[in-house]
């Protein structure tokens, strides 16, 4: 399965650079995600900033800059109002957040197979038909 064939959810995307910054670039920039995860990316960088004390907020600001750099070199969906009430379905029917839902949406929409560690978003996205790859098996 080539990258292109790929749609990248924030958390994996956040885990291939935190844990593999030397091989997410080439792992990442031929796949997909959508515009959602610049913002869920600023924030887990927050979080660990601030909330957990993990990390400096200049060390927050340096990955910032190379998370965006690396999105900026991916294909990048955005929503409209016609996908944005498709979104809303799935989320209804499947309890799930906006944001995951519309992971589950562009992945339908462009048969990619989407990429993700989050247990209940890989099942939904299962129980529709779309094939899920996670992180252990890109990290190999």
């Amino acid at each position: 399965m080539t990258k292109a064939q790929l749609l990248f959810d924030s958390n994996i995307i956040y885990k291939l650079i935190r844990e593999q910054p030397q091989d997410a670039v080439e792992k990442l920039i031929q796949g997909t995600t959508i515009y959602l995860a610049y913002y869920e990316l600023g924030n887990a960088l927050w979080r660990e900033c601030l909330l957990l004390k993990r990390i400096s907020i200049e060390e927050a600001e340096k990955s910032l800059d190379l998370m965006y750099s690396i999105l900026e070199s991916m294909q990048v969906t955005s929503l409209n109002n016609e996908t944005g009430k498709e979104v809303l379905q799935i989320a209804y029917e499947f309890n799930l957040t906006f944001y995951d839902a519309a992971y589950i949406v562009e992945a339908k929409k462009s048969g990619k197979t989407l990429a993700t560690d989050d247990v209940k978003l890989a099942k939904v996205a299962e129980k529709s038909g779309i094939k899920i790859l996670s992180s252990k098996t890109l990290m190999q």
